[in-house]
């Protein structure tokens, strides 16, 4: 074999590479561009989980909340079978008339009567893309230099304590006792080994066990620990008043 040779055939499989991934990008766009109402969906969660530094379970757990919706488009349809028995083909029909008339109103029109699918879709869809990117930074198999992970960590960290702030800022949203006797603390940078939830709350019972607070100056361990005992007074039960008589 000559180098000639072996040059052409390098440079024929690297072609070859290339025009396979070409041609899958070619395919996901396509297939995106027919899927628009769920693409919307999609790159409009991502995006809002991306800014805001969302776990991929709040994704999940919004995904799992929309099913609601075609639940009750799909009760909708069948109490209207009778009177209406072309009701349930009105998805059907909107979707390939919204491409014979490409305009805003009628592309606003269809969107609205695909949502009872496309929401619960793309949010699914994004929730699993956003596992995956968080995936793919924390392993070191993404991003274009070795830095990728920290740096994404320090970004995702900053916009998390932003959006905890706006939680703990926001009226009622950290009252001083939950359901359950639950004492709310604040809204939740980041969970570890535990489920994510906004806000960050503990049992009014674990007030009586020992309790370590730690924290720079100014950073509010007075306003917890008035928090935390406001908390635990109002989640005490109230005791039955006794009387003692004297005897005689």
């Amino acid at each position: 074999m000559t180098v000639w040779t072996w040059l052409r055939f390098t440079i024929t499989l690297w072609l070859l590479r290339k025009a396979v991934k070409l041609t899958g990008w070619l395919l996901l766009a396509l297939l995106a561009l027919v899927l628009w109402p769920v693409t919307i969906v999609t790159i409009v969660s991502y995006a809002a989980a991306w800014l805001r530094g969302w776990p991929p379970a709040r994704l999940r757990r919004a995904a799992a909340g929309s099913l609601i919706v075609p639940a009750v488009y799909a009760a909708v349809v069948l109490a209207r079978q009778h009177a209406h028995p072309a009701a349930a083909l009105a998805p059907a029909r909107a979707y390939p008339a919204a491409w014979h008339h490409l305009a805003a109103l009628g592309a606003a029109r269809t969107f609205v009567t695909l949502a009872p699918a496309a929401i619960p879709a793309g949010l699914a869809l994004a929730a699993g893309l956003w596992a995956w990117r968080n995936y793919a930074i924390t392993a070191g198999i993404g991003g274009k230099m070795a830095s990728a992970p920290v740096t994404f960590d320090t970004r995702q960290w900053k916009r998390q304590v932003s959006a905890a702030e706006g939680r703990t800022a926001a009226p009622g949203s950290v009252p001083l006792l939950a359901r359950g006797s639950r004492i709310p603390i604040g809204g939740t940078i980041r969970a570890i080994a535990c489920k994510w939830k906004p806000v960050f709350a503990v049992p009014a019972a674990a007030c009586a066990r020992h309790m370590v607070i730690i924290g720079a100056s100014g950073s509010g361990k007075t306003n917890l620990m008035m928090r935390l005992w406001a908390g635990w007074n109002l989640g005490r039960k109230p005791q039955r008043e006794t009387r003692c008589w004297p005897a005689r």
